[in-house]
């Protein structure tokens, strides 16, 4: 009786313990706490969730840019933004479409072959979208096209008008151009009551075309600028110059480098997703690196990350340069093997809704710092941190991005000097190792558009990037002057200890009315904090393996 009672009580008691341990496998984890591994989220930086706008906001939001845009035209002035035309890859293979930056600023369509037209001064039209129209055929082999309503949808312009009109309605503003614009390709011709309609509602700028006294803005680089990505643009302007068409040529670019300088709420949003989709990434790459390993390997990390977590892609060819090739700027090869001793620069960053990132760090491959590698990346880490000290004191004085740029290579020049590589501070010894300006705007395009001498102001997003430099040729490839001759035997000592090495640490940092924030500061920095956050992610990799790509 007593035995039985015993083993009675000893199964109650494994049943219940059995029962406990299959409720708490059953129970639902913190959301966003512990990974489908066990690993930490935290340690891991995965991205959260894509922000979130609703349509009305998304819409008013769209409709307060032309409306400012509006503002800046005059009432004789006519805005014309042509969508990007397809970029050939070879033969019959396009590139991956991306709409033009201001086009998309304004309308929210990323469909090509569309042509947004402002009219201040119109009595009543004036937005006008221009739209090719559904083609059964095209669709068939590269998908739908926006309807006439889808298009409205998206954009909040109400006025949508089929593309085939754009050449004849330019011509009824613009008579003396009409042969010009017959050139432009195959029209459709507007029947009499369209015609009639826009003669009385766009009256007073077809009256300031006839005594030359409209505008034209567009977005056509002057003469003798880089034309790769306006060539259109530029053509047109030269063709209506031509043919007298009664229109002053405007340049539209201030308009856009005035409104996209400061971002809105819902853009901030935008590059911080970006940012952290980037962090991801690089969390990713600390775990992963070892020598042998090659830099393609590193790259496929990175986009690999971007596309899981719905980036439209990279902001710019991702740059992974390890040994030497991290002293080449704007390296984007990466194919070399990643030999052990050596240092990684990975300049890599994700773009999320037309929106970038722009994000550098560099590491020790095999984990662990040099002290020559140690010496080089604290006088690049100084510099930044010094930028960010005068950065916050945006509020108290009208601090400038030249100004963070001259703070950057002041400190960068002391750092070269102390560790012999420049003989003084005076002159441009430093510019050898640090060639590169420190800061540029950030957006819709990773070097975004905006004035450099507009004070620092809240919604500006900007990076802080410096950076040495020691290609290992360096000193043999200087013109043969005494001078040089002069400064490469005073430094050649130091040089020869150095030579091979290239930091870059670049963030991502956001101007708010209180101070700054720094858009990519979960991603370690510090010399210390890099090697340690290395050697954690790499023991999490090998016990748990990689957290699930639906861990959040």
């Amino acid at each position: 009786m007593h035995t039985n009672s015993l083993r009675f009580r000893f199964g109650a008691a494994y049943f219940a313990l059995a029962l406990l341990f299959l409720l708490l496998a059953l129970w639902p984890l913190p959301t966003g706490k512990v990974a489908a591994t066990g690993a930490p989220l935290e340690l891991w930086r995965i991205t959260p969730r894509a922000p979130v706008i609703s349509e009305r906001d998304r819409l008013a939001e769209l409709q307060t840019r032309r409306q400012e845009v509006l503002k800046r035209l005059g009432n004789n002035a006519v805005l014309v933004l042509f969508s990007t035309e397809p970029r050939v890859y070879a033969f019959d293979v396009d590139y991956h479409y991306r709409q033009e930056n201001n086009l998309y600023y304004l309308t929210g369509i990323k469909q090509e072959g569309a042509t947004l037209v402002l009219i201040p001064g119109a009595k009543k039209t004036r937005e006008i979208l221009f739209m090719p129209e559904r083609d059964a055929w095209r669709e068939t082999w590269n998908g739908l096209m926006l309807s006439q309503e889808q298009a409205r949808a998206r954009s909040g312009i109400q006025e949508i008008w089929d593309s085939k009109l754009l050449n004849a309605f330019l011509a009824t503003l613009a008579p003396r151009a009409e042969q010009t614009l017959a050139k432009r390709g195959a029209a459709a011709k507007p029947n009499e009551a369209q015609t009639a309609q826009w003669q009385e509602d766009f009256q007073p700028l077809i009256d300031a075309v006839k005594a030359d006294q409209a505008e034209l803005y567009l977005l056509a680089p002057a003469q003798g600028r880089d034309l790769r990505e306006y060539r259109r643009e530029f053509e047109f302007a030269e063709s209506l110059k031509a043919a007298a068409a009664g229109f002053k040529i405007k340049q539209a670019f201030p308009i856009f480098a005035e409104l996209r300088l400061r971002k809105s709420a819902w853009e901030t949003q935008l590059v911080q997703h970006a940012a952290d989709i980037t962090a991801e990434a690089f969390h990713r790459v600390f775990a992963a690196v070892a020598p042998a390993m090659y830099e393609y390997e590193i790259q496929a990390e990175f986009e690999y990350t971007f596309r899981r977590r719905g980036a439209d892609s990279w902001g710019y060819p991702c740059i992974v340069g390890g040994g030497p090739n991290a002293a080449i700027l704007h390296y984007n090869t990466n194919q070399e093997r990643l030999d052990d001793n050596t240092l990684l620069l990975m300049d890599c960053a994700a773009e999320f809704d037309h929106y970038t990132a722009d994000i550098t760090r560099t590491i020790p491959i095999n984990g662990k710092f040099s002290k020559e590698q140690a010496d080089i990346y604290r006088v690049v880490y100084e510099a930044q941190e010094e930028c960010f000290k005068l950065i916050a004191k945006h509020r108290e004085q009208k601090v400038t991005v030249a100004m963070v740029n001259a703070r950057a290579r002041e400190v960068v020049a002391d750092g070269l000097l102390r560790l012999g590589l420049i003989t003084s501070k005076n002159g441009d010894e430093a510019r050898t190792w640090f060639m590169h300006g420190t800061s540029h705007w950030l957006g819709m395009n990773v070097h975004d558009v905006g004035d450099y001498n507009t004070p620092l102001a809240p919604g500006m997003i900007f990076t802080v990037e410096p950076g040495i430099y020691l290609r290992p040729d360096a000193l043999e490839v200087m013109p043969k002057t005494s001078q040089n001759e002069k400064f490469a035997a005073a430094i050649r000592a130091a040089f020869e200890k150095y030579k091979g090495i290239g930091v870059r640490i670049e963030d991502d940092i956001l101007i708010t009315p209180d101070g700054y924030r720094n858009m990519s500061q979960s991603i370690p920095r510090k010399l210390e904090e890099v090697e340690t956050t290395m050697a954690k992610l790499k023991r999490e990799l090998k016990q748990s393996g990689w957290p699930s790509v639906a861990a959040r």
